[in-house]
């Protein structure tokens, strides 16, 4: 093959980006995601063949290159939300990307394209899970969310998961390269590439559109009313001025389309006006404009989102008077009291016990300064990033909302967490039945921002097998059925409200059950690998030495 001359190497990389940005916008697109990374491999081979001492450094550059363009041309909207953000955002998680890339040559390189082959998909695998498990995680681009819009074609998803969806998409990338090499060098192809190509791209394909035309829900209705009150989160949403008319125009739209059938009240995330304390919520106005509210519907669950903080009196250690650990997240407040801030969903009914689950996925930059105890000193710049000084509390794992009524369970993640597949896996395991998705996606404005977001929803609906009713601010609001198709919709800066009937159901998934095993056993095998070519490296040292004395 002849090699690949410097214009045509910046022309890979941007066709590389390009076909991998075609999923995250709905045009229907996911299929050239398959053929995404082509470009790449036949550059970083054509690199690795010219044997330059800088074959690394010059590929690592041109991959570090194609992921900024990737990342750039699917969420440059994180601009209006934080000016500073998008650009930390997007190098950081594009200098990942391509160390990851990095790593794959230099198993390439060293082992051969066979080895380079396996370590591309196990360590892209594994450093998605990995990403997605740190505190700077950033799950938008992971490959298994290019089906997002396409969910019939990904019906397997109940099984492996986004991730699983990744590790087929890298699998097919590198077959299809291969497949493309052997034409390049006009070579015969060989049967057994070709059939285990054309069967893993069209056998889960196939498999999935019978599964979503013959799967049935299994009948437990639960009649609910999702609440879009399309308050402005850039003006009105934090003024203290219109905390009063804000729980007014969120309890009109329940009103409006609430009944005695209704079951649950859904409401967007922080809809609750100023900040609770959690020992003394009674006294807060918006929550017991909803207690007063529900006097009306004693069978009705009111699932809506706050912000929340827990004061801990008295540090003696690292301990409070009553004996409660206090946390790495607690600000100081006085001389010896600590308060934790809290992202929280809540249910809440006529009584005066409210269940509250704190956001346990958070966003890096604006509710969490990651590392903290490494970082701590940087704590100022959170403000320069669209968040607070500090970072926010969270509790370690997901919990449900017992209904005392009818015995349902619900998980309720908060915005950026139902990104998080695995996570909201972690609510099932808990035993939720159904799934409502609290959010605020204004911030972004009228982008694909927000589109995407709920788009992540559809996926989550058939990883877990769980309807989904989803609550936005503004954005969409919609329902989702355990297919993953959106059923009913409120669209952008649009008020108003759904009333829908969706089912419970209490089966639990293969993936709910076991999570990300597929990137788990990609992280063993990229280490194996690793761990191979380090002590094939040391045996040839140690041959030279013996060689030379």
């Amino acid at each position: 093959m002849k090699r690949i001359n410097v214009a045509l190497r910046f022309g890979l990389c941007v066709l590389s980006a390009l076909l991998l940005s075609a999923g995250w916008f709905n045009l229907h697109l996911p299929w050239l995601v398959l053929v995404g990374f082509v470009p790449m491999l036949l550059l970083m081979r054509d690199i690795i063949a010219e044997n330059g001492k800088r074959g690394g450094a010059k590929f690592f550059g041109y991959s570090y290159l194609t992921f900024i363009l990737w990342n750039l041309i699917t969420t440059w909207w994180v601009y209006f939300a934080s000016p500073a953000g998008v650009f930390m955002a997007v190098l950081a998680s594009s200098l990942l990307m391509a160390l990851t890339m990095r790593i794959v040559y230099a198993l390439w390189k060293r082992g051969g394209e066979k080895v380079g082959l396996i370590a591309f998909v196990s360590c892209y695998v594994a450093f998605e899970y990995l990403f997605m498990n740190s505190e700077i995680a950033w799950p938008w681009l992971v490959l298994g969310n290019s089906f997002a819009n396409d969910v019939m074609f990904v019906q397997w998803y109940e099984f492996t998961g986004h991730l699983g969806g990744s590790a087929w998409i890298l699998i097919i990338n590198a077959l299809l390269y291969k497949m493309l090499t052997v034409k390049l060098k006009k070579e015969r192809m060989k049967l057994p590439l070709a059939l285990s190509t054309t069967l893993l791209i069209f056998v889960p394909i196939i498999s999935s559109v019978i599964r979503y035309y013959t799967y049935t829900e299994k009948e437990n209705p639960q009649n609910v009313v999702v609440i879009q009150p399309n308050i402005d989160p850039w003006g009105e949403k934090f003024d203290e001025n219109t905390f009063g008319s804000q729980i007014e125009n969120i309890l009109d739209i329940a009103t409006t389309y609430g009944n005695a059938e209704t079951d649950y009240f859904v409401a967007p995330e922080t809809a609750l006006n100023g900040t609770i304390q959690e020992d003394f919520m009674q006294g807060n106005s918006s929550l017991l404009a909803v207690r007063k509210f529900m006097h009306d519907y004693p069978k009705s669950k009111f699932v809506i989102g706050a912000t929340t903080f827990k004061v801990y009196y008295h540090k003696h250690g690292d301990k409070a008077y009553d004996g409660t650990y206090i946390t790495e997240t607690a600000r100081e407040i006085g001389e010896n009291d600590h308060y934790d801030i809290y992202n929280v969903s809540m249910q809440v009914d006529s009584g005066q016990y409210v269940q509250i689950y704190r956001k346990s996925k958070l966003v890096p930059g604006a509710e969490i300064l990651p590392y903290i105890k490494v970082f701590g000193f940087l704590s100022d710049l959170m403000t320069d990033l669209g968040g607070m000084s500090g970072s926010h509390g969270c509790q370690e794992h997901p919990t449900t909302f017992t209904n005392d009524v009818s015995g349902v369970k619900v998980g309720v993640p908060v915005c950026y967490e139902s990104a998080f597949g695995e996570h909201c896996g972690g609510f099932v395991e808990d035993g939720a039945q159904m799934i409502f998705v609290i959010t605020n996606d204004g911030w972004w404005r009228d982008t694909p921002g927000y589109r995407q977001h709920c788009s992540f929803s559809r996926l989550r609906a058939v990883e877990t097998r769980r309807s989904i009713a989803r609550s936005a601010n503004t954005g969409i609001s919609c329902i989702i059925n355990q297919r993953g198709d959106v059923v009913e919709s409120l669209g952008w800066w649009e008020r108003g409200g759904i009333a829908a009937t969706i089912n419970a159901n209490d089966k639990v998934t293969f993936y709910s059950k076991y999570g990300d095993y597929i990137a788990r056993m990609c992280g063993v095998v990229s280490a194996i690998l690793i761990l191979m070519q380090i002590v094939s490296g040391i045996r040839r040292r140690m041959g030279k030495n013996e060689d030379i004395q």
